[in-house]
């Protein structure tokens, strides 16, 4: 992220029962439990659109 904005194609996010629920920023720290994956930015944008 670079000045307020998601910079690349990939961004990491963490799913709850198969629906995002939070985006992670490189570095950040997450709740135990919680499985960051990779995923293309498209498809993400796409998806909360729906």
């Amino acid at each position: 992220m670079e000045k307020g904005f998601i910079k690349g194609d990939k961004i990491s996010i963490v799913r709850r029962n198969g629906k995002i629920h939070d985006y992670v920023l490189p570095g950040e720290k997450v709740e135990p439990g919680e499985i960051v994956t990779e995923e293309d930015l498209k498809a993400v944008l796409e998806e909360l659109r729906d």
